[in-house]
């Protein structure tokens, strides 16, 4: 049996300590040297595939700094084992690799979490959390594979890990000596202890693509998910603790929302005011059908007049200028899995999106419930699977009786092609849109609400005929004006950008088949993004939120640019408000809207309060007035949606309070799950 290190009496144990500690240390510096090979590897793929951000070197300075912060403060955790297996073990090289072991797996680890922020350019946090097994494992089917470069980089970084490692191992002094290996322990050790974040600052860089180049993914996960399991509760803060009960008065413009019972907390009167009828030519005998489609990712980036990356949907810009078009909209969340609660019923988030409480979801009330109790029929079309995000099962609740998903189309549909990894979302939008055009003309009964999910602009990214939409991409950026040195910028998302031709021009054909339905004339077509795809590098913390807003009808006498803001949570309040005004439908007197309906205001303002949830897991921004926070981050918000940080601790306060007073109500309606009493829902179930 081989000797232990302690069997010699010279060494007392406090020594013994120290020379644990000089060894633990001197092996760190072989994870440290991966974990810096690592980041170099990073930032070199990532410039590879992305535009360079104007502040490229100040990136790379924060990052080394906050990578060596991140290891600080990750070896005192590493030491536990390390100690463990060093003083309990008869085998003298039992810590060597031990220590080995443990980093390998964190470097494979690391590599993930690296190759998920290269596809998403978003850093995976404790969203991760907020998914069912098979949700992930659909996600993860449909990310690219992992590409040559990565399937040499990651057994090359372990290869030279190890061989650093075992030449630090056999140095007969260690690396570090116990003295200073104490000084760096102990140093990480109060890190550790107080909590010190090794995240950047966020408002330090130009954009929020240069924010998340510079987080080190693995601390990003690590943070992230610690305060979720951690530190997941509200804070209750009285600053502003009626800020949705009296927060109005004849200066601020905000709306008063009156609530009246407090077994329900969102339950209050109904009171929105109707802004949409005077846009429209009312026939008060005839209701009109209503048509949502919802464009997965789309967003104001890349949509619109002023879109700062330029606009790649031209069908759309045809069609906003026949429309009501809201410029300064945001959705009410940062991905899919709240956008048909907040589209179609403006209903609070409870804890992962109110879908998430599946069986659990108690009754409530909807658009879909309310109109089809005044004779409407309600109809749901997407080409994907109906389980993801508990799409379907919210559909059904919410009241509609025809859902055609990924099951239903049959002969003569084309799904998508295959990405890289060999899987595919389901049916492309214009097949998707085929299928709905179908149904619609053998359902000619009126009137009828229809609502419309894509799916086409989503990883991976495939459509059919893609290189006749990538030609369109080129002529659109030549129509553009682009030099040449930017269409090579933009032609490093060129699979996204052809993706986003792809489905305006799925829209153009829509609306162009749905004009030959007798239908056409009396419908309302209402279009908008479930949040802004993060593929495409973001500017700012809201843009992920920033989509269009087109409400189109022949129906309409007048058009209009709006750059007022408004939300997802303010469509349900202000459709019905019309619907009660104008055609003297049956409509609830007591509603558990967040929103408090749409503003038609043509210059830019804000008159609404609400929270933004931007994953499952991830509810800390908030927009109030001209103010937008992000964590313990105050914006100034301005037209296009531009932000910009501001120091007023006074207004940074409110904001925070009024976020924290939703997250009471919330909080207290997931434990509770009481949102309507059963008397009212029976009045339009």
């Amino acid at each position: 049996m081989e000797k232990t290190y302690f069997e010699d009496p010279e060494y007392p144990f406090f020594n013994k300590i120290k020379k644990c500690t000089g060894l633990y240390i001197s092996l760190s510096m072989a994870f440290l040297f991966a974990l810096i090979l690592i980041r170099v590897f990073e930032l070199i793929n990532l410039v590879r595939t992305n535009t360079i951000p104007v502040d490229f070197s100040k990136i790379m300075a924060e990052a080394l700094m906050f990578d060596l912060l991140f290891f600080f403060k990750l070896i005192p955790f590493i030491f536990i084992p390390f100690l463990i297996v060093f003083f309990g073990s008869n085998i003298k090289k039992a810590g060597f690799w031990t220590f080995g072991v443990i980093t390998s797996l964190f470097i494979l680890i690391y590599f993930m979490l690296i190759k998920y922020f290269s596809v998403a350019l978003v850093p995976l946090g404790a969203d991760l959390f907020g998914y069912s097994v098979k949700d992930i494992q659909q996600t993860v089917a449909g990310t690219p594979r992992m590409d040559i470069i990565s399937m040499i980089t990651i057994p090359g970084v372990l290869i030279i890990f190890w061989i650093v490692l075992t030449l630090i191992a056999n140095r007969k002094k260690a690396l570090i000596q116990p003295r200073y290996a104490v000084i760096i322990l102990f140093a990480g050790i109060v890190l550790s202890y107080n909590g010190v974040s090794a995240l950047p600052g966020s408002t330090a860089f130009k954009t929020e693509f240069s924010y998340n180049m510079a987080v080190n993914k693995a601390a990003f996960f690590t943070e992230k998910t610690t305060a979720y399991f951690i530190n997941n509760e509200p804070e209750i803060d009285i600053y502003a603790i009626n800020y949705l009960d009296d927060a109005d008065d004849a200066s601020s413009g905000f709306k008063r929302f009156n609530y009246i019972d407090n077994k329900y907390p969102f339950l209050r009167t109904d009171d929105t005011e109707d802004v949409l009828s005077n846009f429209l030519n009312i026939d008060s005998a005839t209701k009109p059908n209503i048509v949502f489609i919802q464009v997965e990712g789309l967003g104001r980036a890349f949509s619109g007049s002023n879109s700062y990356l330029g606009s790649f949907t031209p069908f759309l810009d045809e069609l906003a200028d026949k429309s009501l078009y809201w410029e300064n909209f945001v959705a009410s969340q940062g991905r899919t899995f709240a956008s048909l609660p907040s589209i179609l019923a403006s209903l609070p988030f409870a804890d992962k999106g109110f879908s998430d409480l599946g069986d659990k979801m108690p009754k409530f009330l909807s658009l879909q419930n309310i109109l089809a109790k005044n004779g409407y029929q309600n109809r749901f079309y997407g080409g994907f699977e109906m389980g993801f995000d508990n799409q379907g099962q919210f559909m059904q609740k919410a009241g509609t009786k025809l859902i055609v998903g990924l099951d239903d189309f049959g002969s003569g549909f084309k799904r998508s092609p295959n990405g890289a990894s060999g899987m595919n979302w389901g049916y492309a939008d214009r097949d998707m849109m085929k299928k709905s055009l179908q149904m619609e003309a053998t359902h000619p009964q009126q009137p009828y609400l229809t609502y419309m999910e894509t799916i086409s602009m989503h990883t991976p990214y495939t459509v059919p005929d893609q290189q006749q939409y990538v030609g369109l991409f080129e002529k659109r950026m030549t129509a553009l004006g682009f030099d040449e040195t930017k269409k090579q910028s933009y032609r490093l998302y060129q699979n996204i950008y052809s993706s986003v031709m792809y489905t305006d021009e799925s829209l153009r054909y829509f609306f162009k088949e749905y004009a030959k339905l007798p239908s056409f004339k009396n419908t309302i077509f209402i279009i908008t993004g479930d949040h802004r795809l993060p593929e495409i590098p973001m500017s700012t913390k809201i843009d992920r939120y920033h989509v269009p807003l087109i409400v189109y009808s022949p129906m309409l006498k007048r058009t209009a640019k709006i750059r007022s803001v408004s939300s997802h949570l303010d469509i349900t309040p202000s459709l019905l408000a019309l619907f009660k005004n104008s055609y003297k439908l049956n409509t609830p007197s007591q509603v558990t809207w967040i929103g408090s309906g749409l503003d038609t205001a043509r210059n830019f303002r804000n008159i609404h309060k609400y929270p933004l949830k931007q994953t499952k897991s991830d509810l800390h921004n908030f927009i109030s007035g001209l103010f937008f926070t992000d964590q313990d981050v105050l914006f100034s918000l301005g037209e296009n949606m531009n932000v910009e940080p501001v120091t007023d601790e006074e207004k940074l306060n409110e904001l925070r309070s009024e976020l924290n007073q939703y997250k009471s109500k919330n909080d207290r309606f997931n434990r509770e799950l009481k949102l309507i009493p059963d008397s009212l829902y029976n009045l339009f179930k």
